[in-house]
């Protein structure tokens, strides 16, 4: 049931942006690492208009390639719409690698060092922590957290749901650093997986892209822009950054979703996740839907028939 609406980019590079008038239980803007402060750490709450909880909880992170989006723009739309299943939805933003901005107001051609990996996923782990913490406060249950991204924030989902409690993972500077940041469930759009291999189909795809505005852009691999280095060059790192690196049996119940179509994040990706969950932890931990004609983002994933399947497979698996 779609209730979340979109309002359309007021320039030509503009990104669509969400509408989330019709819910009208919601906090904004909220620092979720209150003793380390960042102006990027902030997150929003959505609460179903009915009922006092506690409410599962989906945590969401949006995509952007690493370097843009938001936490309230279009692609968290399908992910907020999940208030209208009975969930409470959190919007999570982070650092990222975004263009460094001249004194002319163009880019320079160089990328924020701060949102490279793997800052970014110690900033939403951070997030899952403060909002176990401060889960009474916002009608939040906190034993039925699952994780959701799309693209990038796909990549962002998989791995805070594979690296729960990982040291190497783990930035403890951003508080709550003895609070469990594991969660219940992974629900995964047309995501990164492997860096390097991601890498190689980008650099190989052409020199420019076309936005969901219909204007063609220069292509640049972002996965390399998020490493510092190129993947294809540094296989050991990339694969450190990789999600099948960090699976094991403790993984909890992911659903992933791709495009066989998509020509952003090769469907390759997700095949490879929903393979490597199938052999570490059994078949039974992996849903994988593969929609033949389906596009990077294309909007089918957004449509009602996905979202009651998406939002009945986290009840189910929350419990």
């Amino acid at each position: 049931m779609k209730i979340i609406k979109t309002i359309p980019p007021s320039t030509p590079m503009g990104m669509p942006m969400m509408d989330a008038s019709a819910v009208t239980r919601k906090w904004l803007d909220i620092d979720y690492t209150p003793d380390n402060p960042h102006p990027a750490r902030k997150l929003d709450i959505y609460l179903p208009e009915i009922g006092d909880g506690p409410f599962p909880t989906l945590i969401c992170m949006h995509g952007g390639a690493f370097v843009g989006g938001t936490k309230d723009d279009h692609q968290v739309a399908g992910f907020v719409d999940g208030v209208a299943y009975g969930f409470a939805v959190v919007s999570v933003e982070q650092r990222l690698c975004g263009a460094i901005i001249g004194d002319n107001g163009a880019p320079t051609g160089e990328w924020s060092k701060e949102g490279r990996f793997p800052y970014p996923l110690h900033d939403f782990k951070a997030a899952i922590r403060f909002l176990k913490v401060n889960a009474a406060k916002w009608k939040l249950d906190p034993t039925r957290f699952a994780v959701a991204g799309d693209s990038a924030g796909g990549w962002h989902s998989i791995m805070a749901a594979a690296t729960a409690n990982q040291p190497a993972m783990y930035d403890e500077s951003l508080g709550f650093a003895d609070v469990d940041d594991s969660v219940g469930a992974c629900l995964d759009w047309f995501g990164c997986g492997d860096l390097m291999m991601e890498a190689e189909f980008n650099a190989n795809a052409g020199p420019t892209i076309v936005m969901p505005n219909g204007m063609e852009v220069p292509r640049h691999v972002f996965e390399d822009v998020f490493m510092g280095l190129k993947c294809v060059d540094y296989p050991g790192l990339s694969r450190f950054a990789a999600p099948e690196t960090w699976i094991t049996p403790d993984l909890p119940p992911v659903l992933l979703q791709h495009g066989a179509a998509d020509d952003i994040v090769t469907v390759e990706c997700s095949r490879q996740i929903a393979a490597h969950i199938a052999d570490v932890c059994g078949e039974g931990r992996v849903t994988y839907d593969e929609f033949p004609d389906y596009t990077h983002g294309d909007d089918r994933f957004y449509d009602d028939a996905n979202l009651e399947r998406v939002f009945k497979w986290l009840s189910e698996k929350l419990g």
